[in-house]
């Protein structure tokens, strides 16, 4: 029983220290951000391609789920429905993409507020498209798309 006891308190030491050094660096990043706004060479990178970025993905994870011919169709459909719900977002990175760089930290906050308003509306519209092609996948598929979607945003810090 104490090394029960031990082990669970060895795990909750290893993932408090990993949840305070999570918290650490995002508190870095917010330092870093609030010392030096985004720039407009970072939203070109950020906003620039999207189109090119999206369809490679996608074309990524239809490769690598290997669809069959129904699910292509549901595949189709969500790939029309995040290019049609992605046309706000480009919208909104071309303004800011045409505007001087934020110097004000108020002035980069109303950016991204536009840009999280902007994406919520944008998982609004896929989330639903997404829910339907996933629920055509065989579990062995769905936890490919799901690794996907985990490498995507470990790239991405998340």
């Amino acid at each position: 029983m104490k090394i029960l006891s031990c082990c669970a308190v060895a795990m909750a030491v290893v993932m408090a220290a990993t949840g305070a050094a999570r918290a650490a660096d995002h508190m870095d990043h917010m330092a870093h951000m609030a010392t030096n706004p985004v720039t407009p060479d970072h939203m070109q990178v950020m906003c620039g391609d999207m189109d090119a970025k999206m369809a490679g993905h996608l074309a990524y994870a239809e490769v690598k789920l290997g669809l069959g011919e129904s699910q292509k169709v549901a595949f189709s459909k969500l790939k029309e429905t995040m290019k049609a719900a992605h046309e706000p977002m480009k919208k909104v990175c071309a303004e800011i993409v045409a505007q001087p760089p934020a110097t004000t930290l108020p002035t980069h906050m109303e950016r991204m507020r536009k840009m999280m308003e902007v994406r919520v509306s944008v998982m609004g519209k896929v989330i639903p498209a997404m829910t339907g092609f996933y629920d055509t996948l065989t579990p062995e598929q769905k936890k490919t798309a799901d690794a996907l979607m985990m490498s995507h945003h470990a790239g991405m810090g998340h």
